[in-house]
């Protein structure tokens, strides 16, 4: 189950549908780090982890205003369980959880 969740499967089309943004859009929140799509040749994939990212995302520039350097600022200093308000139960199954730990 947690294999499904980080495997990539979703085109940029079919993320930025998704999502409800354009595709060009996913490419600049990439030129900017915010996220970083797997690759196979030029074509990116997404993972429902990707799309989750995404929604905090596009959330954070949409609904609370913060700009890229400020969401970019709170992804590398925030675990995403925090963002996402994730149960406990859904942390330990998480595989970003258990490698936060680890380290």
């Amino acid at each position: 189950m947690q294999e499904n969740y980080a495997t990539p499967l979703y085109t940029i089309g079919i993320t930025a549908k998704l999502i409800k943004v354009c595709p060009a859009t996913l490419r600049i929140w990439e030129t900017k780090g915010l996220i970083k799509p797997a690759r196979l040749g030029k074509n990116r994939f997404y993972s429902k982890y990707d799309i989750d990212r995404l929604e905090k995302i596009k959330d954070m520039i949409r609904k609370n205003r913060i700009n890229i350097q400020g969401v970019k600022k709170i992804l590398s200093t925030t675990a995403c369980w925090e963002i996402k308000s994730c149960r406990e139960k859904e942390k330990k199954a998480c595989p970003v959880y258990i490698k936060h730990r680890r380290s």
